[in-house]
């Protein structure tokens, strides 16, 4: 590999957090008409996790359920599955949400459930990230120096589609604050990931060959580079799951950092 640019993703990918979905459906759920259904919801994001339950990497079809119990919301999540739709055909659909990590399913959920109505789906994120910050995180030391090897090497850019004031905040609480000389907050991934890279310098897309993605959303982190002709890693916390396209892949922030270590 020669002459790299590595392009980051933050959430699921430099740090991993696998009770988040406790606290999200907690205050998905307070004070609406599905408050009751919290211990249930929490159980079937945990099957949808391990593969047990809809299934991650795909596409599926938007839109409120006619459900009032779990098992009704499952049923009607299942007929919505669209298995053969194409990236490029998922750009251009309004309806159509992707599967492809924690965040993603617990908002098609609540979105099915019409509890993300209005204004309270940026509500319920915000919330739910400030108790992530208030909780507390832990970054990755042997993560952390291999990107700073990395950057001896390669660009590095650190691309999320998260507010800069959550990034930079996740990044102090990482211990990373140092680990990224470029960064581009509020990158709407995936339609506006390449737009993003020709703000930040049209040179990062002058050889699409020496790019590689990392990310554990493949439609937003991964799809947008494979299509222009880069390469990619996918982060894989969930053994058993649907897998998508990807040319490289990892399971643990380990595995990342010995991988980053291959790059040059």
């Amino acid at each position: 590999m020669q002459n790299r640019i590595v392009i980051f993703d933050l959430d699921g990918t430099i740090y991993q957090n696998s009770v988040f979905h406790r606290g999200y459906l907690r205050t998905l759920v307070a004070g609406t008409w599905a408050e009751p259904l919290e211990a249930d919801l929490v159980r079937l994001a945990e099957a949808i996790f391990a593969g047990r339950e809809l299934d991650m990497n795909r596409f599926y079809r938007r839109g409120r359920a006619e459900a009032a119990t779990v098992p009704e919301l499952v049923q009607a999540l299942r007929k919505r599955v669209l298995p053969n739709m194409t990236y490029a055909e998922a750009l251009q659909a309004d309806d159509v949400v992707y599967l492809g990590d924690a965040w993603a399913v617990l908002a098609y959920l609540g979105d099915a459930l019409g509890c993300l109505d209005g204004d309270r789906a940026n509500e319920v994120y915000r919330l739910t990230r400030l108790q992530m910050e208030r909780a507390g995180m832990h970054g990755d030391r042997g993560l952390y120096e291999a990107i700073m090897r990395l950057e001896q090497r390669c660009r590095v850019v650190l691309l999320s589609n998260s507010y800069e004031e959550t990034v930079r905040e996740f990044l102090r609480q990482l211990g990373f604050a140092g680990a990224f000389r470029e960064i581009c907050s509020s990158a709407n991934k995936p339609h506006g990931m390449i737009a993003s890279l020709q703000a930040l310098d049209p040179a990062l897309l002058a050889r699409p060959e020496a790019l590689i993605s990392i990310g554990d959303h493949a439609f937003n982190d991964l799809m947008p580079i494979s299509a222009i002709g880069g390469q990619t890693l996918w982060i894989d916390p969930y053994p058993g799951i649907h897998e998508p396209e990807y040319t490289w892949c990892v399971h643990t922030l380990a595995e990342l950092a010995a991988f980053l270590d291959t790059i040059s």
